[in-house]
């Protein structure tokens, strides 16, 4: 099977629909590419969608503001599907709380529904972190200080030393300081998510005089894979990430990683680098037999005492080599043992969002005016990618927060909002400023020092954005998205 373009997945594309098989058995049966399309509609209807979910939430403190336990029951809208998960990953957060949690699938007649970035995520933080910060209200405390005396998360905490630095949370205003038509609030939240790997990934390196591959079966599907592979091989050599040649989307090629539930990275990395330092180490030896003296492998080649030979000039003469390297289990295993070719792994990424709101009192609109994002997900492989993938899961969010809404109509399940005239995405005028940063110290026991953080960046913006409005105003949402009408009720008491 080839598939070397895919387009966005977002977790929608990780199943397989009737739809996919109808294409496969077409293409067996006229021996051509079939391709399956949907239109606007089609896709809000049948493409997937993150179930909606009600959550009752509480949580307990004693008078010093340590967490005493968590309770949370989560209703989903599955549609016609099962599986819909939110308070499971209270597991993550504040470990040492004990936690009473249950969820709860409501089958009825709509569409199924489908992972989605960070399934079940965005929900639940949105419940977990805006209680929080009621908590941090009622103890009088800095939502930030008391998050570090909840949370033994080293990830989070090197996360909450770097909001604690920053000039826009230092002089953060006191809670509803504005008192005319706009108002502006600043709100925190955090957020945190496991991380997968998947035990079978391969990744084959053939080299020789026509230079460098790197190929594996997995997928590309905006999520930097090409890339990711060509600067890992690449920092092992010493060469320039363009000069190695990246093959995926073959189903013929080693095995590679389902692109999917944050696990291409920390799946692929850790088998680059093994079957680089495999070339490496070969074409040292090599040099050894052809220059007659023991060299020392520095960037680009191998330096002597007469000077240096490119890997390039030993790949010139040599007959085609090729080596596999394989994804070794983490330094004392996982969670979890392998299931179906997936591991999760034992540590817990973290993130951190601060966002800046202006809420119009006399129309209810909400204008996110700037955000900072921190990520602690282990060593950045490609800082500009990562930073690629923040920005947009922190947009989702705001989306999410603030505008996406699914409808359907009661007796029919028919869906009213069938186009992006009724189902508004956010644009760039609805995002306001957008900051990242990375803390790339930890997860020394990890292969690599790489987890994914695509789900992670997508999970505490609209909680964020809620404890802002609160900030801001007073009034506490407790329903997404966070539409005028909703505003000027909550406004209104």
């Amino acid at each position: 099977m080839l598939a070397q373009y895919i387009g966005g997945g977002f977790g929608g594309k990780a199943t397989l629909q009737l739809e996919c098989v109808a294409a496969v058995e077409l293409a067996r049966v006229t021996g051509k590419p079939v391709r399956v399309v949907l239109e606007r509609r089609e896709e809000l209807t049948t493409g997937g969608l993150r179930p909606a979910q009600e959550i009752e939430l509480a949580l307990a403190t004693d008078r010093d503001g340590y967490l005493q336990g968590v309770t949370a029951r989560a209703f989903a809208d599955a549609g016609c599907g099962v599986g819909s998960n939110s308070t499971v990953l209270l597991r993550l957060m504040y470990a040492n709380a004990p936690k009473d949690i249950a969820d709860w699938d409501v089958v009825n007649h709509a569409p199924p529904g489908k992972p989605f970035r960070g399934p079940g995520g965005p929900p639940v933080f949105w419940a977990l972190e805006q209680a929080v910060d009621v908590a941090a209200e009622r103890l009088k405390l800095d939502p930030i200080l008391l998050r570090k005396r909840f949370d033994p998360n080293p990830a989070r905490n090197r996360l909450y030393d770097w909001a604690l630095s920053l000039r826009t949370w230092r002089e953060r205003q006191p809670a509803q300081s504005d008192r005319g038509r706009y108002r502006r609030g600043m709100g925190l939240a955090v957020g945190g998510w496991f991380y997968f790997v998947q035990p079978s990934a391969r990744l084959q390196i053939d080299a020789g005089p026509d230079g460098i591959v790197a190929s594996t079966a997995c997928q590309d599907i905006g999520n930097g894979t090409r890339t990711v592979i060509a600067e890992t091989v690449a920092s092992v050599l010493g060469i320039a990430p363009a000069d190695v040649k990246v093959q995926i989307g073959d189903s013929s090629l080693v095995p590679g990683p389902m692109t999917g539930g944050s696990r291409t990275t920390a799946s692929l990395v850790p088998a680059a680098i093994m079957a680089a330092e495999q070339l490496r180490d070969e074409l040292l030896e090599r040099a050894e037999q052809l220059l007659g003296v023991k060299g020392v492998a520095v960037p680009g080649g191998v330096r002597h005492p007469r000077g240096v030979v490119t890997w390039q000039q030993l790949l010139a003469g040599s007959p085609p080599l090729r080596f596999v390297g394989t994804r070794k289990r983490d330094q004392g295993g996982y969670f979890l043992p392998p299931i179906a070719d997936i591991a999760p792994g034992r540590y817990v990424a973290g993130s951190l969002q601060i966002i800046e709101v202006e809420v119009d009192t006399r129309l209810g609109r909400i204008r996110v005016l700037r955000s900072h994002t921190g990520i602690a997900a282990g060593h950045i492989v490609a800082p500009a990618l990562a930073r690629n993938q923040a920005l947009g899961g922190v947009i989702q969010g705001i989306g999410y927060a603030l505008y996406e809404e699914r409808r359907l109509d009661p007796k029919t399940g028919a869906l009213l909002t069938g186009g992006l005239e009724d189902y508004r995405i956010p644009g760039i005028g609805d995002i306001g400023e957008l900051d990242v940063h990375f803390v790339e110290d930890g997860y020394e026991r990890v292969n690599g020092r790489s987890v994914g953080l695509a789900e992670l960046v997508t999970l505490a913006p609209a909680a964020a954005i809620g404890n802002a409005v609160a900030h801001a105003t007073g009034f506490r949402p407790r329903e997404l998205p966070l539409r005028p009408d909703r505003v000027l009720q909550g406004l209104r008491g």
